[in-house]
């Protein structure tokens, strides 16, 4: 399966693209994560698949919810 026929495939049962699945699934990680006050907001975001605490913290402002 291509990648194109998977990504059609993939929006039209889940509504939304596979990228963007698969960043509300980190955003949704890192809000877990945050509600232990022992975890930096770094590691917060290393342990969310984000690449850095910059990157993390521009996806998650832009987040709704």
């Amino acid at each position: 399966m291509s990648p194109h026929h998977f990504a059609a495939l993939f929006r039209q049962r889940m509504g939304i693209p596979p990228h963007r699945y698969v960043v509300e699934q980190r955003i949704e990680r890192a809000r877990q994560l945050l509600r232990d006050r022992t975890r930096s907001v770094l590691e917060v975001a290393l342990l969310s698949g984000f690449e850095s605490q910059s990157h993390f913290g521009r996806v998650f402002r832009g987040s709704s919810g």
